[in-house]
């Protein structure tokens, strides 16, 4: 058995082997990922407080831009894991696609729309002190937007056919060539805060190359091919958008959920509040990545077994995951309270940020609580798209999104304080939830086998 079929029967086996290997790989790719993001603000911080502010400011804005690639390959690795536990083969292929058609075709609408309303805004976060470097960091991004989009539908299509270390070899080397060519571009070639971007998607291009040659040489169990992405199916196309399509629309409300808080943060305590909201957020980020990784490795494995109707196999490898998330989270949780002084003063170095230390101490033992309930939030949305209900947890995060700045504007009116443990309230709120809304549709589509479809 060669290494295509060897993954495949891993995706389709025992689930929490499947989960292990999977999540071995994923972990290591996200750790790379964290790493390249702060080896990317190094160097971008060498070029001065306005570009460094620039790329803060436009993150939301990226985060937006790409939320179609993220959705589509999410709607890729569900619908073809599925088939390939159903043992269509050639159906499967022809979903892969119809991820790649679709990937293209969001790509340029997403630069067009980017491209439009980028100034504007800017200006709504106001941010126009640094008007010209958003833009000029941006630009590349705008330009070859199909090369970002391209290779993470790629990924998706490689996770639903098991295959997690292409996966991650892909997300790995993005992030090494990203580290490489940062000096390159931004202070050899003199492009400045531009030679970021343009870094970012040279790097995205080289690991793209490396996915597209698996596929020319047939080392991947799914192939695609140049039909089904010039002449893809519409009942393809559904297929991949009844799970991508709302995938991506969780994923713009939760980004623009993220620009729009910006405004009620700083109207309770001004730039430094908006320091206070974000620093402690690093260190989240770094303690959610076993999280994230165990996310995603749980979802072609549930996919296939929906495909394959072992519904018995799906609560298997759910309350597996979810041991292992809820119990990684409290451990974070602990440490980083406990630690959270020593945390923080690696941030807090320079005299003027010393002296506001205590503030971000207390800033991160408040955030941490949000570990679990955020991990909870996390399970139930991959649980349900997994089941092809990726529409649920999109309607969920638009309520919950509302709740969230509802409360945010109350609480700005007094203090950040009150904002962060709205934060923590409203993460404990969507985590119940979501997790009770997830386990009643299990409970109802686990009396009946998937549909033909």
């Amino acid at each position: 058995m060669d290494d295509r079929d060897s993954n495949l029967q891993l995706m389709l086996g025992e689930p929490k082997r499947a989960i292990r290997s999977m999540f071995v790989a994923f972990i290591i790719a996200e750790a790379v990922i964290q790493i390249n993001q702060f080896v990317d603000t190094f160097w971008v911080s060498g070029l001065g407080t306005a570009s460094a502010s620039a790329v803060s400011t436009v993150v939301p804005i990226y985060n937006l831009m790409t939320a179609a690639g993220i959705g589509i390959a999410l709607g890729a690795t569900t619908t073809i894991a599925f088939r390939l536990g159903r043992d269509e083969r050639e159906a499967a292929e022809r979903l892969a696609g119809a991820a790649v058609f679709l990937g293209l075709l969001l790509s340029l609408i997403a630069s067009v729309l980017t491209a439009v309303f980028l100034k504007q805004a800017v200006r709504f976060m106001g941010a126009e002190d640094v008007m010209d470097e958003a833009v000029l960091y941006m630009l590349p991004y705008i330009l070859l937007s199909p090369v970002l989009l391209s290779e993470a539908v790629l990924g998706g299509i490689l996770r639903g056919e098991g295959a997690a270390r292409k996966s991650t070899l892909m997300q790995m080397s993005a992030a090494v060539f990203n580290m490489a060519l940062d000096p390159l571009f931004i202070y050899a070639l003199g492009l400045d805060v531009m030679g970021a971007g343009v870094a970012t998607v040279a790097a995205t291009a080289l690991s793209l190359l490396i996915g597209i040659y698996w596929y020319k040489t047939r080392k991947t169990v799914v192939g695609i091919s140049r039909r089904s992405i010039l002449h893809p199916a519409k009942a393809d196309l559904r297929e991949v958008l009844g799970v991508g399509g709302p995938k991506t629309g969780q994923q713009i409300i939760s980004d623009l959920t993220d620009l729009l808080q910006r405004v009620f943060i700083i109207i309770a305590g001004g730039t430094n509040a908006v320091m206070l909201y974000n620093y402690p957020w690093r260190y989240m980020g770094l303690a959610q990545l076993p999280a994230h990784a165990l996310d995603r490795s749980m979802v072609p494995v549930c996919s296939a077994a929906y495909g394959q109707a072992q519904t018995d196999k799906m609560r298997a490898a759910f309350l597996y995951t979810m041991k292992l998330t809820l119990s990684v989270s409290l451990v974070m949780l602990v440490l980083m309270y406990v630690f959270a002084e020593p945390l923080m003063s690696v941030m807090t170095v320079e005299e003027s940020m010393r002296e506001v230390r205590p503030d971000f101490v207390k800033a991160l033992r408040i955030s941490v609580f949000v570990l679990p309930f955020g991990a909870m939030m996390g399970m139930a949305s991959s649980l349900l798209q997994s089941m092809k209900k990726a529409k649920i947890p999109m309607d969920f995060y638009l309520v919950w999104g509302f709740i969230k700045l509802g409360l945010y504007a109350v609480a700005c009116q007094y203090s950040i304080w009150a904002i962060l443990w709205c934060m923590v309230a409203v993460h404990v709120f969507g985590g119940v939830c979501l997790m009770i809304i997830a386990y009643a549709e299990f409970k109802r589509v686990s009396s009946a086998k998937p549909r033909p479809e």
